[in-house]
C-alpha cells in the first residue's frame, strides 16, 4: 500500500511541472499603427499593426485576425489579417455592420489576443438601399491555453482524490490489524 501512495505523490508532483510547461511557449504583443478616430457603419476601415513575440521580436510566424462583438446586439464578426511591409507588420480590412459599442481584439494566432479599447461605431452617413442582412452570430472559440489549464486542474484534483482515498483505506487496514 505504501508504494501506491508514493506513486500518487510522484504523479502529483509531475503534474506541477507538466502543466506550467504546457502553458509556456510565449506571448505576443499587438501594436496598432494608429487608433481609429471615426468609424462608421458600413464603411471600410483599414488597420495596420505590428506583432512582436515576447514584446520584442517582430514576427511573421502568426496568423492574425480581428474579432469584434457588438455589446448591445451580440453581433460578431471576424476578419483575417495579411502580412504587408516589414517583418511583423500586418493589415486587416474590416467593415462594422452596425452602429453601437464594439468590443474588439486582434489575435495573432497561435498566441492570445490583444483586447483594444471599446470602439464606438457611428451610424452610416447614408443608409444603403436594399434589404438589410440579418446579423450572424458566430460562437467564439475557446483558447487552447484555457483548455490546458482546466485539464491540468482536473488531473490534479483527480490524483489528489485518489491519493486521499488510498491513504484513508491504508489507515483503516492498519487499524483493523492493530
Amino acid at each position: 500500500m505504501h508504494g501506491r501512495q508514493l506513486f500518487i505523490l510522484a504523479a502529483l508532483l509531475g503534474l506541477l511541472f507538466v502543466v506550467p510547461t504546457a502553458l509556456a511557449g510565449g506571448w505576443a504583443v499587438v501594436t496598432l499603427d494608429e487608433l481609429p478616430t471615426e468609424v462608421r457603419q458600413g464603411q471600410s476601415l483599414r488597420l495596420g499593426f505590428m506583432v512582436r513575440q515576447h514584446g520584442q521580436t517582430a514576427t511573421n510566424q502568426v496568423k492574425p485576425y480581428l474579432e469584434a462583438r457588438n455589446t448591445e446586439t451580440g453581433e460578431f464578426f471576424r476578419a483575417e489579417g495579411r502580412q504587408e511591409g516589414t517583418v511583423g507588420h500586418f493589415v486587416v480590412e474590416v467593415t462594422f455592420p452596425s452602429a453601437g459599442s464594439w468590443e474588439w481584439a486582434i489575435v495573432p494566432a497561435p498566441f492570445e489576443g490583444t483586447a483594444l479599447p471599446a470602439l464606438q461605431v457611428l451610424p452610416a452617413a447614408v443608409q444603403p438601399a436594399g434589404p438589410e442582412a440579418a446579423p450572424v452570430n458566430i460562437p467564439q472559440p475557446n483558447s487552447g491555453r484555457s483548455v490546458l489549464r482546466w485539464a491540468g486542474l482536473a488531473l490534479l484534483l483527480g490524483a489528489a482524490g485518489v491519493g486521499a482515498y488510498t491513504w484513508r483505506g491504508g489507515q483503516s487496514a492498519a487499524q483493523e490489524r492493530a
